[in-house]
């Protein structure tokens, strides 16, 4: 309680500390010895007096109480609760404050009694009306402390919780009401903390009529009246994180309140002040929204609309509820009930009838049939989301089969054939990835391939141990049933369409038809798809006639062969996966042409893609030796046809290759012979793409032909790889050049610290790359760096050494070339080789004219050095600080003896004394000027006018004789060289400095009536500034220096403050009373 802070906090500091052990140890006396003498100074204390005194204590309490023992702090509950009333605003804050902090502490020990007192008194503050004045820090507190304490006291006692559990939701909802967000985003924080923790959903369902339940709804029920609309974005939040933690057992405690936020929503424009809060009404409407849509996913949507329907006897979909259908669609795709088949047989498939019905009456305006078509559509964008979570597909989805394929094939209405494609993807990745789900359950050690799409897997760890297989397999006969009149059908949609041009819906229509491809019967695929290839033969057959007649490749007839040819591709993609092999070999005949001919570079990427599809999907094509000598002859001889488009798909298929080569026995030396001489330039080449994944497959592919040729002939296999990348080095683009540098380093990168082969041939490589260094294309050189970087560290310094000239010599020639932006690069490695032979070394080798470059990067080494070392220093004296304090914190948590703290204190004062005796050893001077006034009692009156002699300035350099004297004793300092160079008198000087004064004001517009002449000096006469307040009045006649009047203030520089100099006409008079009393200092302006 000291008035010192520091003093106080460091009080605060060890006193904790020692609390802390005796709570770890379980010790009381220091806590009853704490409660004794708080209840003392409560006693004491009298109204108004030693408020001081109490503000102190309690914010010590207010970090003590959470360490109490249990049995003082029931008691100083009761006593803090006396202030929560307090007339004192300070007193009240951190009463608050203290209070808050103890039920908040986890390890705070609260009895159940004390709980209920803390709960009951700041309840009965609020009732007293004292929190109407308070502000906001006391409101959140008076919010939070009921909400944390009645959370706790329902974990020791539920019924003494559940009996206040009215009051407090009563008390929190009147903080809504305020305009403070914060009381606000508080108080609906609190309420909803509440509510979880004491009326839980088995309670709402079995005792909602209860009376004390019925007083907590009709507190929420309140909090959508008008009165609370400036926090209804903090109200409807929490509406809607009630409706999802009750679920079912919303309905029907929290019916009113579904039933008043679509009313709301309703009436959302003509609500009064409808941008209160800046809150617009389709802000608003937002809101109601959300909670109407947590309703939907707490309650289903049968029973929602149960308690708000939406038909309507003469609109079928009501146009005041028409809101909620998009409601439906986004609530649904993520409730965790899961959506019902039957929902949308029974509900929404009779509503879209009849808006479809009713669009084709006679009676009907085009603008109302037009609507009702729209209506329509809007119900049948529910059906994807209901089928996200379908839980009963093995019962409900034969209702409606036959419906989505009507649907799907009507014309009037093609929006309807995406949604239900949207739909039925759905449910097939549902059954997915619950079968995926059941298998992990089973095989746990092993990983499953990886999932095209993830997005609808099971979640929830919880479901997946839930999985029943018996209802999966149903799930999946169900599908499968109707999958033969849907592939059919969507191999149909699709041919009417440009996978080119209608990219997105037929991605759509694609991915359905491979998921009932998946559950569809073997002979019915396999049957399909030479269909397929047969259109597909035709048409690229027919394609070719009419190009070879003349009629050319733009003409009609050859873009609608080509169309089929592509759309039939992408149906044999779509089925791929899913047919036997004599229909994979089938598929690679038909495509292997397109390897050859890029005369339609779309044509020859899908061809690629099937290549890659089959390898991916039917891994024994390349386990035939025959497939693979083939596919390898096909990669070679379409090297010179590759277009850019089909570039990525190609190295795919080599990676395909060369892992299925290494696989095989080396036999006939394909490999070596004819796959990796012809296709290494290729692969250096594609390591220069655009394209940063196609960059990563060319590596890849690289280095994976690198270990084919290793593991072929482990003796020469890699040096013979490196010797066809150093073929690169001698091409005629410095393209190709670049890539043969940069493959070189990688291959180095990865085989150059196993390989003793390649360690050995390294200086060889180096000295040929650095050959390059004099080139002037930019992407040469810097693909020579990337490689010098390498090698210097690979190489060890002896092998190195001989490099260091043609490395330096090279390096310097780029060194200025700031638009090639080399600079940092060549900088970098010029580091690097000084660390590793030395700043003198280098040097030597720098010409002349370079070497202050060495310098220069030496001192910035030993600057950064020196840098590091201090920091390193100020750390290790921080850890040595900090373990002497500990040790001697521990010494004297063990020591006895008093002396000891004697001891240590008197050395502790006798140091600071040193200190301030060698910090003040030059003594001090006080600044003094004539016409100023110095006001010591000033807190800042020593840093104002007090300074070191050892840092006097020049005058004490420039003479040591005595200073003059006035008359009445003081010292005349004269001026410096500057003061006697400008030949300026004190006098000048303080009119100057009066002026900059007035000419700052006058820029900051207090005086912007003065009219300044063309020397800056005011036309004003000087006579004016004096007005009796600069502290004339108070000079002494007779004697210099000022005297005491008496019924006067002491003369020191006080300004009296005069109300009338705040009005805007008087800025004139209030610049020059104050610039009168602006005074110069001798040393600062």
């Amino acid at each position: 309680m000291d008035t010192r802070p520091k003093v106080r906090k460091a009080g605060h500091k060890w006193t904790m500390d020692i609390l802390e052990l005796h709570a770890a140890k379980g010790c009381d006396a220091l806590s009853t010895h704490i409660a004794s003498f708080a209840e003392n100074v409560f006693a004491s204390s009298k109204d108004g007096k030693d408020d001081q005194r109490l503000v102190l204590l309690v914010a010590f309490l207010k970090l003590a109480l959470p360490l109490l023992q249990r049995k003082v702090v029931a008691s100083l509950v009761a006593a803090l609760a006396k202030f929560l009333d307090a007339n004192s605003k300070t007193l009240r804050l951190v009463t608050y404050e203290a209070l808050d902090a103890l039920s908040a502490a986890p390890e705070s020990q609260l009895t159940a009694d004390a709980l209920r007192k803390l709960v009951i008194a700041v309840l009965d503050a609020h009732s007293s009306g004292s929190l109407e004045a308070q502000g906001g820090p006391v409101a959140i507190y008076a919010v939070r402390i009921p909400a944390q304490a009645l959370v706790r006291l329902a974990a020791v006692n539920a019924d003494a919780a559940r009996e206040l559990l009215p009051r407090v939701v009563s008390a929190v909802c009147s903080h809504i009401a305020t305009d403070n967000d914060r009381v606000q985003r508080q108080a609906a924080r609190s309420l909803l903390n509440v509510l979880k923790a004491i009326l839980t959903p088995e309670v709402l369902e079995t005792e909602g009529t209860f009376e004390d339940v019925a007083r907590v709804l009709a507190s929420l029920q309140s909090l959508t009246s008008l009165r609370f609309q400036g926090a209804w974005n903090h109200i409807f939040p929490l509406i809607a994180e009630l409706f999802r933690f009750y679920g079912p057992a919303s309905r029907p405690a929290l019916e009113p309140i579904l039933v008043t936020c679509c009313e709301l929503h309703e009436a959302a424009d003509q609500l009064p002040q409808q941008q209160q809060g800046g809150k617009s009404a389709q802000a608003l409407s937002q809101l109601f929204a959300l909670a109407a849509g947590a309703a939907v996913e707490a309650l289903g949507p049968r029973a929602f609309l149960e308690i708000v329907p939406i038909d309507h006897p003469t609109e079928i979909v009501s146009e005041q509820r028409a809101w909620l259908l998009p409601v439906f669609r986004d609530a649904l795709r993520v409730s965790k009930r899961g959506g019902e088949l039957g929902f949308f047989a029974d509900v929404v498939l009779p509503m879209a009838r009849a808006c479809e019905a009713g669009a084709r009456e006679s009676n009907v305006t085009p603008l109302q049939a037009k609507k009702l078509q729209t209506r329509a559509i809007q119900l049948w964008t529910l059906f994807p989301s209901v089928c996200a979570r379908a839980v009963d597909i093995d019962t409900h989805f034969k209702k409606i089969a036959k419906v989505l394929a009507s649907a799907m094939a009507d014309k009037r209405y093609p929006e309807l054939r995406l949604a239900v494609c949207q739909g039925l993807q759905a449910l097939v990745k549902r059954t997915r990835a619950l079968q995926k789900s059941v298998a992990r359950r089973y095989h746990r050690e092993t990983e499953d391939a990886e999932v095209e799409d993830v997005e609808e897997e099971v979640e929830d760890d919880n479901e997946e141990e839930q999985l029943d297989e018996a209802k999966l397999a149903r799930d999946r006969a169900a599908l499968a049933k109707y999958s033969g009149r849907y592939v059919p059908l969507l191999l149909s949609f699709v041919e009417e369409l440009d996978p080119e041009k209608d990219t997105e819906r037929a991605q759509v229509l694609l991915d359905t038809l491979e998921g009932f491809a998946s559950l569809a019967e073997a002979e019915l695929i396999g049957t399909t798809f030479k269909k397929v290839m047969q259109k597909l033969l035709e048409a690229t057959t027919e394609s070719k006639r009419v190009e070879t007649e003349g009629a050319g490749s733009n003409s009609k007839r050859a873009v609608k062969l080509r169309q089929i040819s592509h759309a039939q591709m992408a149906l044999a993609l779509a089925l791929l996966a899913h047919v036997d092999d004599a229909n994979v070999a089938l598929l690679y005949r038909v495509i292997k042409p397109y390897l050859l001919d890029d005369a339609d570079a779309s044509m020859q990427k899908r061809s690629y893609a099937a290549l890659v599809a089959i390898c991916d999907s039917h891994p024994k094509f390349l386990s035939e030796e025959s497939q693979l000598q083939d596919l390898t002859r096909a990669i070679c001889e379409s090297l010179l046809t590759c277009s850019v488009p089909a570039k990525k798909m190609r190295l795919r298929v080599l990676s395909h290759l060369i892992r299925a080569l290494q696989a095989q026995p080396a036999t006939d030396g394909l490999a070596e012979k004819e796959l990796v001489p012809n296709l290494v330039g290729e692969i250096m080449l594609c390591t220069k793409e655009a394209n940063g994944k196609a960059r990563e497959a060319a590596f890849e592919l690289l280095v994976a032909m690198a270990m084919l040729l290793r593991a072929r002939d482990p003796q020469n296999g890699l040096m013979e790889f490196i010797q066809m990348v150093l073929g690169g080095l001698a091409a005629r683009t410095p393209h190709m050049r670049s890539a043969a540098v940069i493959c070189l380093s990688r291959l180095v990168f990865e085989f150059g610290r196993e390989d003793p082969a390649i360690a050995q041939a390294m200086p060889a490589l180096l000295k040929t790359v650095l050959m390059l260094l004099h080139e002037k294309a930019r992407e040469v050189i810097k693909s020579v760096i990337g490689f010098m970087k390498l090698g210097i560290a690979v190489l060890p310094k002896d092998q190195l050494e001989q490099f260091l000239p043609d490395i330096i010599n090279g390096l310097l020639v780029w060194i200025g070339e700031s638009k090639n932006r080399f600079r940092a690069k060549t900088r970098i490695i010029l580091i690097k080789l000084c660390r590793k032979f030395g700043y003198e070394h280098v040097a030597a080798l720098v010409p002349e004219e370079d070497r202050a470059l060495i310098r220069h990067i030496k001192k910035t080494k030993e600057r950064e050095d020196k840098k590091k070392s201090e920091l390193a220093a100020e750390a290790a004296e921080r850890r040595a600080a900090k373990k002497n304090r500990d040790a001697f914190e521990e010494f004297m948590a063990d020591s006895d003896d008093e002396g000891d703290d004697d001891e240590a204190a008197a050395m502790q004062v006798l140091k600071r004394k040193k200190d301030l005796h060698k910090k003040n050893k030059g003594g001090k001077v006080i600044r003094e000027d004539e016409d100023d006034i110095m006001d010591f009692l000033d807190d800042n009156a020593a840093v104002k006018n007090i300074f070191s002699a050892q840092k006097g300035g020049k005058d004490d350099d420039d003479s040591d004789d005595e200073f003059q004297m006035t008359k009445d004793g003081r010292m005349i300092i004269p001026g410096g060289e500057d003061d006697d160079m400008e030949g300026g008198s004190d006098s000048d000087d303080e009119d100057k400095i009066k002026q900059d004064v007035a000419s700052q004001l006058q820029r900051m517009g207090l005086n912007n009536n003065g009219k300044n002449d063309k020397n800056g000096r005011s036309k004003r006469k000087r006579g004016g500034d004096d007005d009796g307040s600069n502290g004339r009045e108070y000079r002494a006649k007779k004697a210099g220096g000022d005297i005491k009047k008496k019924g006067k203030l002491e003369p020191y520089a006080y300004i009296p403050l005069d109300p009338k100099l705040m009005a805007k006409r008087n800025k004139r008079e209030a610049v020059t009373r104050y610039g009168g009393n602006v005074g110069k200092r001798r040393g600062k302006k």
